[in-house]
């Protein structure tokens, strides 16, 4: 068993998060010791690593709530579909780093006198216009 203390110690999660957490359903204390302080199980570190690994990958806490198994604080049976929803935004966000990665790079590099003039970068313009009309087709 592992206090509140403890926890922190081995995570770096902070004492307000934990209770966060705890309030959102996605952790449970085991019981409080002589002192009035939270006692967390031993699988409380994996507990922890699962949402943060979730937070990581885009996941809200509310999102991470619906799909966390709340004996086990694993994932649960909604996790695949909100998983490859997921994935999805994902690849959005990164296609979008990308482009802007690409536009920045070819500034840092263009001979043109004129930026705003360089054919590339009225591709780039034109691409990241036909992003922003797909992400509002799906809106």
């Amino acid at each position: 068993m592992l206090t509140i203390r403890e926890v922190v110690a081995a995570t770096r999660i902070p004492t307000s998060t934990l209770r966060f957490y705890e309030r959102e359903g996605l952790i449970s204390a085991l019981a409080r010791d002589g002192a009035g302080r939270r006692v967390y199980s031993a699988d409380i570190l994996t507990r922890l690593a699962v949402v943060e690994l979730a937070k990581q990958a885009g996941f809200t806490i509310s999102e991470l709530a619906g799909c966390v198994d709340t004996g086990t604080g694993l994932p649960g049976p909604r996790w695949r579909d909100l998983a490859q929803a997921k994935l999805a935004e994902l690849d959005e966000r990164i296609a979008d780093a990308e482009r802007a990665k690409a536009a920045l790079t070819h500034a840092l590099e263009c001979d043109d006198p004129t930026f705003a003039e360089c054919p590339v970068f009225r591709g780039s313009v034109r691409e990241q216009i036909d992003a922003m009309r797909g992400r509002a087709g799906t809106q």
